[in-house]
């Protein structure tokens, strides 16, 4: 485990779930699920409480580095199945993105929501998910970028009020942009990155509940900086507009010439 790892551990055992209270209002985890050919056998990776899981279908499985999380999928997983009727919960794995505990060609696709900018050596994460994936597989995922790019919203104010990061940088920043991906994946297939605008608009709490889970908020200011944004989006009353963006990224292992 690398000091990165341990930090969303410690963070997503504290705040399981945070990740789809944040986006669960904005259609991302639908949206990526209705990327996915129908019944192809899927690997969610960092899957978190299992929000976009629920979208899979029945041949997904959930892999996370959170048993935390993975017992919220669990918990989410039940109380669906007293409401409906439904079956067995989903299959899942406590493991890391760079050693995956499946037997190679096991997957159609891997769909990654919000993580994958987030993982380290991600030279051995492309390996195994080359690996794990059918020749003409796909890796669909939803990588993070930030708020728009003019305007002036919640996001905007949040980040003026949070001050000098002091989480650790996570990831590789190859991670984040269809050059890097290229670099990363040689032999794949790379499509262009989709543009997706995510409303994240609301009520204060809403709002506080998507831009209140980033990892640059620490501990010890949180109750501080919700203060701050509080005061400083009270001219929009309970209609706070708050919008991200985020980019569909997605490749194809050994396509077929």
């Amino acid at each position: 485990m690398t000091s990165s790892e341990n930090f969303l551990r410690e963070f997503h055992t504290a705040h399981a779930g945070a990740t789809s209270r944040a986006f669960g209002r904005a259609g991302s985890y639908g949206r990526l699920a209705a990327c996915v050919a129908p019944h192809a056998r899927v690997l969610d990776l960092a899957c978190g409480d299992g929000a976009l899981l629920a979208q899979l279908g029945a041949n997904a499985v959930g892999i996370d580095l959170t048993l935390a999380e993975l017992r919220a999928v669990h918990a989410r997983a039940g109380a669906l199945a007293g409401e409906h009727g439904l079956g067995e919960p989903p299959s899942l794995a406590c493991a890391r993105a760079q050693a995956l505990p499946f037997a190679a060609h096991s997957f159609d696709a891997v769909t990654c929501h919000l993580a994958f900018m987030l993982f380290d050596d991600l030279p051995a994460v492309v390996s195994e998910l080359e690996r794990v994936l059918v020749p003409g597989g796909e890796l669909l995922a939803l990588l993070g970028g930030g708020p728009t790019a003019d305007g002036d919203d919640a996001f905007h104010r949040f980040l003026a009020l949070l001050g000098p990061r002091t989480a650790p940088r996570l990831g590789d920043p190859r991670a984040k942009s269809e050059a890097g991906w290229h670099e990363l994946m040689p032999s794949w297939r790379v499509a262009p990155f989709e543009r997706w605008t995510l409303d994240l608009s609301g009520s204060f709490d809403d709002v506080w509940a998507a831009l209140g889970a980033s990892y640059e908020v620490a501990p010890e200011s949180a109750t501080a900086l919700e203060a701050g944004l509080r005061a400083a989006t009270r001219e929009w009353g309970n209609s706070i507009p708050c919008k991200a963006v985020a980019y569909l990224a997605r490749a194809t292992v050994n396509p077929a010439d």
